[in-house]
Formats: structure tokens, sequence, C-alpha cells
């Protein structure tokens, strides 16, 4: 606690406020002053100057943005089958079927693929310099098709970030504040007569990067 003391050293009145509070309460009072300076000439003749800056700041956030297929949070899936046909009537087997009588003259089946899916929609863009689009696969399980065997070909002004899914590489850099786009079309090649009979999947993530 202070106390306020008159000439005569009495003591008229309390303060409660502590000495920092009150720094605070005259520094707050004080008027901010910005840069000044003056000119001045005694003799009242002559140029005279004075000079004051402002500094001026604009700050523009950083965006960077990717679609591939669908948008939101849907995850497009792409989905290829294999297909027999036994020699020599040919018969194609049945969804499900066990000990069902066929004409099989003892060659090998022929195996096909369905068709290609259709291409997916992709664009990007960023208000940065340097932005590229990378990409990485999961791995395919041993026995069936390769990451390699799904080739990507791009139609637009968006390369795919490499020729197939088992060389991923970053795209050219992406001009700033320029929209780019493309169809991405992905075949599944390889040989399925050589493939073990299964399941298989992976999981491609790209990513867009601005640096």
């Amino acid at each position: 606690m202070q106390y306020i003391l008159s000439p005569r050293g009495r003591r008229l009145r309390r303060l409660s406020a502590a000495p920092g509070l009150l720094c605070l309460a005259l520094a707050a009072s004080a008027p901010a002053h910005a840069e000044s300076t003056y000119g001045y000439s005694a003799v009242g003749t002559g140029v005279v100057t004075a000079t004051a800056r402002v500094n001026l700041s604009v700050t523009v956030p950083k965006l960077i943005l990717l679609k591939v297929g669908s948008s939101g949070g849907t995850i497009d899936t792409l989905s290829w089958t294999t297909g027999f046909s036994i020699p020599a009537t040919p018969t194609t087997p049945s969804v499900t079927a066990n000990n069902a009588p066929v004409t099989w003259n003892g060659t090998a089946p022929t195996v096909s693929t369905s068709a290609d899916p259709a291409a997916l929609a992709v664009a990007a863009w960023s208000n940065s310099t340097g932005s590229t689009v990378n990409c990485a696969a999961t791995a395919i399980g041993a026995g069936g098709p390769t990451l390699a065997n799904f080739a990507v070909t791009a139609t637009g002004t968006l390369p795919h970030p490499g020729a197939n899914l088992g060389s991923c590489a970053a795209t050219p850099a992406i001009a700033a504040n320029t929209l780019v786009s493309s169809n991405w079309a992905y075949a599944l090649g390889g040989t399925p007569a050589t493939w073990l009979a299964g399941a298989y999947s992976s999981v491609v993530t790209y990513t867009a990067t601005s640096l």
C-alpha cells in the first residue's frame, strides 16, 4: 500500500494501486508518436524540408489445391477383373460354380482383363512458385500385378507424376496462380495368365507441395 504525503508530511490518503500498475496507466495514456522531422532556416530563406515515413505491409497467405477424381472426401476406386475362357467350346465360368460340367479339350484357358475404368478428372492450383505433384503407392501383394503394370496417361495441362505407378516422380513445377487440369487414364497391363488367384489392391496417394 502507498500513501500521499502533504508538504508538511501528513498522510492524506491511502492508495491501493501497486507502483507497477501506476506506471502502466501512465504509459497507456501517453500518445503513440509516428516518425517526425523538421526543417528550419534561421534567416528565413532557402529550401527546407521535413520528411516522415510510413511502412506498408501486405501478407498474402499461401494456398495450394489438388483434386484427383471426386471432390470432397470421396476416394475413387478403380477396379479391374480377370476372366477365363475354357477351350474348346469355349466356356466362361459362372460367378459361383462347383462341380459344373464343361467341355474342355485339355489346353490352357485364355485369360483376359476387363476394360479400363473411365479416366479421372484432376486439377491443381497454387499461388506459390515451385509447386509440384508427386505420388506414392502402397505395395501390392506378391503373385499379382505390379505397380509398374498400371500405366497412366494424362490429357491436359497437368501431367501424371510418372508414366506408371511404379515410377512416381514429381511433376514439373506448376506456374503460380495458374490452374492446371487433366484427365488421367489408368490402364492395367502385365500378363494376367501368370497371376495367382487372389485379391490385389494398392492405395495411391497424390501430394501437391508448395515450397
